[in-house]
C-alpha cells in the first residue's frame, strides 16, 4: 500500500511538471491576465496586460476578440484599483447593475 501511494505521488509530480512546461504564458512577464468576468459558461470578458498596453478581450471557446484598447487615462484608473465590473460597464457605456435596479 505504501508503494502504491509513493507511485501515485510520483505520477502526480510528473504530470504537474509536464503541464507547467507546456503552458507558455504561465510565468510570462509580458502577458498577464488581470481580471476575468464570466458572461456565461463559455464566454468571458478578460482584462489583459500585454507589455505596457491594456486590453478588454471577449473570449469564447473558438475565438478571442479585442473589445477595446485602453488609453493612458483609463490605465491610470485601473492602477488605482477600481473594480473590474464598474470599469467595464463604464467603458462600455452602461450603468452598473445596482443603478439599473433603482
Amino acid at each position: 500500500m505504501l508503494l502504491a501511494f509513493a507511485f501515485l505521488i510520483g505520477f502526480l509530480g510528473v504530470v504537474y511538471l509536464l503541464v507547467k512546461r507546456r503552458n507558455p504564458f504561465g510565468n510570462s512577464k509580458n502577458v498577464k491576465v488581470l481580471e476575468r468576468h464570466y458572461v456565461d459558461r463559455n464566454c468571458s470578458v478578460v482584462l489583459v496586460r500585454v507589455m505596457e498596453n491594456y486590453y478588454f478581450l471577449l473570449v469564447t471557446p473558438n475565438s478571442a476578440t479585442v473589445l477595446k484598447e485602453l488609453s493612458q487615462t483609463e490605465i491610470g484608473q485601473i492602477e488605482q484599483s477600481e473594480g473590474f465590473s464598474r470599469l467595464l460597464f463604464k467603458k462600455l457605456g452602461k450603468h452598473e447593475k445596482r443603478n439599473e435596479e433603482k
